[in-house]
């Protein structure tokens, strides 16, 4: 997901309101007014809402025919989306992946593959309540299995901070402020090209390649 389209999900996101209606929506389309009673909100201000997040791609819609009264919009969730942020003193990630992007293609890890697996099985049990029961459990083991991979991904960002710390020393006996960004720049996004380093820190590329050089001479030659 591009910076760009990054931005327009957070602005969508950052109003509590807003991640309500989104709550409310990934669990099955909905009436504005709907939303209205149940959330305790205006109806004015929920078609405010869901028209930012319409405009962001976030929620789409649809008019149908009312056989009781004038025709009304049905709204969904457009995109299927993870934004992750951290954030420490020594510590800055943001990422947005598009989920619908993910290719087809792509070979799912061992766990994914079973639980895909008995997601299949449960589809083709003719009980309902049994297929219920079998995707209740699927749920169940799929959101303890993503706890413990958020634990083990929590040790490994307190692990980098504690390295990213003393990076962060070294780099703060630098003199030079350009130089000092140079290097977080590289710590930060593993990244030495000198056309990126330019654009994202908005410096000349001559002065990027100097530095680089000098960093090359004094700590990763």
């Amino acid at each position: 997901m591009d910076p760009e389209e990054l931005d327009a999900i957070l602005q969508v996101m950052e109003n509590p309101i807003r991640r309500k209606i989104i709550k409310r929506l990934s669990q099955e389309p909905c009436y504005a007014l709907q939303l209205s009673k149940e959330l305790g909100l205006g109806q004015p201000l929920v078609a405010k809402h869901m028209a930012v997040m319409e405009g962001a791609g976030l929620v789409t819609s649809s008019t149908e025919i009312s056989p009781a009264g004038p025709n009304r919009k049905r709204y969904f969730l457009a995109r299927s989306v993870s934004i992750t942020m951290d954030v420490a003193p020594n510590l800055f990630i943001e990422r947005g992946t598009a989920l619908e992007a993910r290719p087809s293609y792509a070979k799912p890890s061992k766990e994914a593959g079973s639980f895909s697996r008995r997601v299949r099985e449960a589809m083709e049990t003719a009980d309902e309540r049994e297929r219920l029961s079998a995707l209740s459990d699927v749920l169940d083991g799929i959101d303890r299995r993503m706890g413990e991979v958020e634990e083990e991904r929590a040790e490994l960002l307190d692990v980098r901070d504690r390295a990213m710390r003393e990076a962060a020393k070294m780099a703060g006996r630098l003199d030079e402020l350009d130089k000092r960004r140079v290097l977080f720049h590289i710590l930060d996004e593993h990244d030495t090209e000198v056309e990126s380093i330019s654009e994202s820190l908005n410096l000349r590329e001559l002065t990027v390649r100097a530095i680089l050089k000098e960093l090359e001479r004094d700590y990763f030659g």
